[in-house]
């Protein structure tokens, strides 16, 4: 019997470059629900991915969209995905991260109609 597969999962660390705020992401939790849970003050304006006013970019790390009926890299450019940038209110972090975001600006809202 293989007892790795029911192994749970750890939270991983997220670290805000620039202010060096650190916390905690919980395994299949949306990066900024994560940033709100720990009041971090992250920007916003829809938490649905249709706005991208939460966008922000991965210096380190890897993550992932999960199943959406929305696509949030739509709002994003081929050359901002290229460069890490992320919808943070749709993507999930599988390792320890370093995000580059401005901690309360408001968001970019390239993507508002």
């Amino acid at each position: 019997m293989v007892f790795g597969l029911f192994k749970k999962k750890e939270p991983v660390t997220v670290t805000v470059k620039g202010t060096g705020e650190t916390f905690k992401c919980e395994p299949g939790q949306l990066l900024m629900k994560a940033a709100f849970a720990a009041d971090v003050k992250w920007p916003h304006s829809c938490k649905v991915g249709s706005c991208g006013s939460c966008r922000a970019t991965i210096v380190e790390g890897e993550g992932a969209y999960p199943s959406s009926p929305c696509d949030p890299t739509a709002l994003l450019t081929k050359e901002e995905m290229d460069d890490g940038m992320v919808i943070a209110c749709q993507w999930v972090p599988k390792t320890d991260i370093t995000v580059d975001v401005e901690i309360g600006k408001e968001g970019d809202k390239r993507g508002m109609i």
